[in-house]
Parts: C-alpha cells; structure tokens; sequence
C-alpha cells in the first residue's frame, strides 16, 4: 500500500490474513487516535513547543514540509546544532517504538512559516 506525504509516495506494509485476505493488525497492537499536531514556525530562529508534555504518549511522527531545514529536541530548547535532531526537507522522522518522550518537545526552523505536518498518539 502506498501512502503519499508531501509530495512523495512511501511503501506501507500491511498484514494480509492468507485464508480470507483482510488487513490484520499484529499481535499485541493497540488501536489509538492519532492527535493532529501539524503547523509551522511561528518566529523563524526561535524554538517553539512542538508537543506538549503528554505522560499517555506512545510515539510521533514529524514531515517537514518545508524548503528549510527543521530541528527538533526533546531535552530543551530545538537550535539548528546538536544535541537537536535535524529534519531536511521532504524528510520524515518518527519516535522509535521502545522511546515516546513523554516531556514536551520543541521544534526550530530558520524562518517564519516552514511548514511541517505531524501526528501524535
């Protein structure tokens, strides 16, 4: 299954039961509802709150929309340097599965109104 963000079309992997061809879930799945959180930067060269502090967070995903680079930093403050993660443009990134970051996240890019598209569960 195809799925298209931004522009650009990822390969979904599904689970097909072979005896009546549904999509199944995996073993030990949960269903949840994905909170929107997409947006874009507020004052370029000032970090902002991304998510906010979320003890029920299980992951997230981020797309930067934009033409410039994004960081974001789930330790402080996001700046254009490490310890932030960058996010290039037309790039995904998603929290890995065994780390969700319950604490806020924040997020910076360069100038006003980089867009970036995002989900929260």
């Amino acid at each position: 299954m195809d799925k298209n963000i931004g522009g650009r079309n990822y390969q979904m992997v599904v689970l097909v039961d072979p005896d009546t061809g549904d999509a199944v879930m995996p073993a030990g799945t949960t269903h949840v509802v994905p909170v929107d959180r997409s947006g874009s930067i507020t004052t370029g060269g000032t970090a902002q709150e991304f998510l906010p502090v979320n003890g029920e967070r299980k992951g997230f995903w981020i797309f930067n929309m934009s033409a410039g680079d994004l960081w974001i930093n789930e330790l402080g403050p996001a700046a254009d340097a490490p310890p932030s993660f960058r996010i290039e443009p037309n790039s995904y990134y998603e929290s890995p599965a065994s780390l969700a970051y319950s604490n806020a996240i924040s997020i910076y890019g360069a100038t006003d109104g980089q867009a970036f598209t995002a989900r929260e569960w």
